[in-house]
């Protein structure tokens, strides 16, 4: 099987999308993301680390080639900004996205983290859940997900907490791969719903808050989503990934759209 880090490969322009992570019509979204960031990094040499990415998903990423085209934005003394377009060569859009690396500034001021890491269960100890179709989108059966609460369709305003990992597990993380990740589990409002509804990403934007190769491949990570807001239709919500060692690793935040 294909890991998920050889599968967000762009080379010369083009992304193989694969088929079977579809989520619904399009491509999973941690594969959009993590696609972006490894277009943007190829695109300029740069060797800064990720610190943000903001994804537009405005249609379904389909699976076969698709036409990843990326465009400096600025490059200064420490950062590097990047506007990446993926879609079709005919012009259509899919997502777009705006990557940024920077380099490493003002480590006199590091500190303990505000955050702290949510109470669950040991990894080891929490039994993982088979999620494949019909029950789940297709891309859950390449992960591996060890649920601790915030079940969809239970009609409760439960956070969604649980271990995730890919199931073909990787030799190590880089900032694309680990930054998808925080994609892995459902949307905070589908808690919230007692019967089936669809869903789809409008807005992504994450930050990168660990050096990815620090992260222990061979451990799940802890995720968090928590809906903040709900308003006409459209819900906000915050998302994070922890290192079994109580590390924030990636924040997130996302528009959901429930279409109806």
């Amino acid at each position: 099987m294909t890991s998920y880090s050889d599968l967000v490969d762009v080379r010369d322009g083009i992304w193989e999308v694969p088929e079977g992570w579809r989520q619904g019509r399009g491509a999973w979204g941690g594969l959009v993301v993590a696609a972006a960031v490894r277009a943007a990094r190829a695109a300029g040499g740069d060797v800064h680390p990720l610190r943000e990415i903001s994804v537009h998903m405005v249609g379904p990423v389909l699976a076969g080639p698709a036409r990843v085209t990326c465009t400096l934005v600025r490059r200064g003394s420490a950062t590097a900004v990047w506007h990446v377009a993926i879609g079709l060569a005919d012009g259509q859009t899919w997502a777009v996205a705006t990557v940024v690396l920077g380099a490493d500034r003002a480590l006199d001021v590091e500190g303990v983290p505000v955050a702290r890491r949510p109470d669950a269960p040991d990894w080891a100890d929490t039994a993982p859940l088979t999620l494949e179709p019909p029950l789940a989108p297709e891309f859950l059966q390449h992960l591996a997900v060890r649920p601790v609460s915030g079940y969809p369709y239970s009609g409760t305003s439960d956070e969604v907490l649980g271990w995730v990992a890919p199931a073909v597990p990787l030799t190590s993380y880089d900032d694309a791969t680990l930054v998808g990740l925080v994609d892995a589990l459902w949307p905070a409002a589908l808690v919230q719903v007692s019967t089936a509804r669809p869903m789809a990403t409008l807005s992504f934007s994450a930050t990168l808050l660990v050096d990815p190769a620090s992260v222990d491949p061979s451990a799940p990570l802890l995720h968090r989503g928590r809906m903040l807001g709900l308003a006409e239709g459209y819900s906000t919500e915050s998302r994070e990934l922890w290192t079994p060692d109580g590390r924030l690793a990636v924040h997130n935040s996302q528009v959901i759209a429930i279409i109806r």
